[in-house]
């Protein structure tokens, strides 16, 4: 499917699924009441017609954006019906619990709680109906489009075999394929002419949108051919193999007013990211707050057990290499950083960064500390300030940098946070490599949910005790 018809069909969908949603509360309204009329002592009445009609506008965005966030419209095609009713379900479970925690946060006690779980049984119905019945017809009113394909043979062959699934072949015609001169078409393809005859077979037969493979032909040729599409009205798709990428995800935009392919391996939704700081700004706030006596305990400690700063104040390297003053409490001794040199024959680890278990440099307290990592809680500033995140690859020191090659430097496309999955999937018995490779997956795959995950682990991982 073509991303901007995915697109389309993505907004239908979310579109659909907010009319249900408004249907199937209306729904559970009209429910509630007949129960409230059948049992009075059980369920409480409530009119929410007119007066209380505000509910809509708590109730429809939170389904909305959880649908969103759980993949709803992601994919539609190749998905079986048992993971899209499983996906439904799961998101709307989760739409039900953020519900009630905004009703429990805003204190809306007159809000019976039937009337949410009600009408999270008939969304989940109505939803998953909408996504078995009513996509698939939705699906078919994509028109077919005629493909003339113009170039190489050698380029034709996977996008045939892509065009002949059984998932795309219904949206796609392949009227034929124009080869250079003396040149074969590929099997499956129907030879039109020539590359000398392409202006002919544009006005003889009936094409939508030609797909071009410029390989081995000049730039000059395949310009004149989309600026005869462009004259013409008709649609031209450019395979510019010569930019192939393997990991970065490459979409058109603008500069200037000139078309630009932006190639691009960082992450991906800004709403996500949105989300993302935004539940930075709120769990370090929370924690900070909390943890207060606590960290003020440790301060007290720190200072009467070692003469020196209650806090290690260290520079470090962030998103594409910005630096930043990161906080950790202080687990060394005074004169740490000169004795680092003396112990580098001793490091335990590959790789431009030091680590020794047995460190002379800790102080008891500190060695406890870091046992637990709890040298760690003053990133919290560092992530309320936006320096760090919650979950990020660990920030490096800008002397650590300078020594990575560059495919470890991508681990900096991402802002650096206080856990990740290297703190959670071996830690200190990993090689720096492993280290590096865990990182870029963590970005590579990054998500909201993936990002709660390693939050859960890394609290088993605390509590285990096994940092130095």
């Amino acid at each position: 499917m073509l991303r901007r018809s995915f697109r389309f069909q993505s907004e239908l969908a979310a579109t659909l699924d907010a009319v249900l949603i408004c249907g199937t509360l209306l729904a559970a309204l009209v429910t509630h009441k007949l129960l409230a009329w059948l049992f009075p002592d059980t369920f409480a009445i409530f009119d929410m017609f007119w007066s209380n009609s505000w509910l809509y506008v708590l109730v429809v965005p939170v389904w909305s954006f959880v649908l969103d966030f759980s993949g709803m419209y992601r994919q539609f095609l190749g998905i079986s019906p048992g993971r899209m009713i499983r996906q439904v379900t799961q998101a709307g479970l989760l739409s039900f619990a953020v519900l009630l925690g905004l009703l429990y946060v805003l204190q809306l006690n007159m809000v019976p709680r039937t009337i949410l779980g009600i009408h999270c049984l008939y969304s989940i119905v109505a939803i998953s109906l909408r996504a078995l019945y009513i996509q698939p017809l939705l699906l078919r009113l994509e028109p077919r489009r005629r493909l003339l394909l113009v170039g190489h043979p050698s380029e034709a062959g996977a996008i045939h075999d892509w065009l002949c699934h059984p998932d795309y072949a219904r949206f796609f015609d392949i009227v034929g394929i124009l080869p250079p001169a003396g040149v074969p078409p590929p099997s499956g393809f129907e030879s039109l002419g020539t590359l000398d005859d392409f202006s002919d077979v544009l006005h003889s037969s009936v094409i939508d949108a030609v797909v071009l493979l410029p390989r081995g032909i000049s730039f000059s040729q395949a310009s004149t051919w989309l600026r005869l599409c462009e004259t013409e009205g008709i649609e031209a798709w450019l395979l510019s193999d010569f930019l192939r990428t393997d990991i970065a995800e490459v979409t058109l935009d603008q500069l200037a007013g000139e078309p630009m392919l932006l190639f691009s391996t960082t992450a991906k939704s800004p709403w996500a990211l949105m989300v993302k700081r935004i539940s930075d700004i709120l769990l370090s706030s929370v924690a900070l707050l909390i943890l207060s006596p606590l960290l003020f305990a440790f301060m007290v400690i720190i200072r009467t057990t070692s003469p020196g700063p209650v806090f290690f104040v260290q520079r470090r390297s962030t998103l594409r290499g910005r630096e930043f003053n990161m906080l950790k409490f202080r687990t060394m001794v005074l004169d740490a950083e000169a004795i680092r040199e003396e112990l580098d024959q001793h490091n335990e680890v590959s790789g431009p960064v030091f680590k020794m278990k047995d460190d002379p440099r800790i102080t008891p307290f500190g060695r406890w500390l870091r046992r637990y990592s709890l040298d760690e809680l003053p990133q919290l500033w560092n992530v309320l300030k936006g320096d760090m995140s919650i979950v990020g690859p660990r920030p490096p020191i800008p002397a650590e940098v300078a020594q990575y090659e560059n495919w470890q430097r991508r681990r900096l496309s991402l802002r650096s946070g206080c856990t990740c999955l290297w703190q959670v999937g071996g830690r200190n018995h990993l090689s720096f490599d492993d280290w590096m490779k865990l990182d870029l997956k963590y970005i590579d795959t990054w998500s909201i949910g993936l990002d709660f995950q390693i939050m859960f682990k890394t609290i088993g991982t605390i509590f285990r005790g096994t940092g130095y």
